[in-house]
């Protein structure tokens, strides 16, 4: 290789790679970053526990987010419209749509988030040093306006 050809990028992910930023009761597990990707998209798998409600409704104004249902099922809400995505299954969440998903079901939901562009692992990293116990939405609410989020606000 010469200087000027930049090294091999290509990775085989596994299973247990990347970092578990866990946050508001989801495994959230970092499989690349924005900066691994120069900038086009972040990767990560989504570990749903049954019963688990999820985020609030919220609308993503940078980031667009592709879910590919992987085990179990998940129930999503976009735009007003249900959608229950089972395992196979993928759902496209265009950025600046209200969207929310929680796991209703008796089984454990795994979801491949694809998220372009990439960074929204930083959002995550601040959920995840929030201190344990009860949902503090003012400060999820801060957190949120700072990476582009917006929390939607029920009429």
């Amino acid at each position: 290789m010469t200087e000027t050809e930049a090294p091999s990028q290509h990775r085989v992910m596994h299973p247990d790679d990347g970092v578990n930023v866990g946050a508001i009761g989801l495994g959230i597990h970092v499989r690349l970053t924005g900066e691994d990707t120069k900038g086009a998209y972040s990767l990560f798998e989504y570990v749903v526990p049954p019963g688990l409600g999820g985020p609030p409704t919220h609308i993503h104004t940078r980031e667009d987010e592709l879910f590919i249902c992987t085990k179990g099922k998940v129930r999503v809400e976009l735009d007003g419209d249900e959608y229950i995505v089972e395992a196979g299954a993928s759902l496209l969440m265009p950025r600046g749509v209200p969207h929310m998903f929680h796991n209703p079901f008796e089984v454990e939901t795994r979801i491949v988030a694809v998220v372009s562009p990439g960074g929204l692992e930083n959002y995550y990293r601040a959920l995840s040093e929030l201190p344990p116990g009860p949902r503090d939405m003012t400060r999820i609410g801060a957190i949120m306006t700072e990476f582009g989020l917006q929390l939607q606000k029920k009429d």
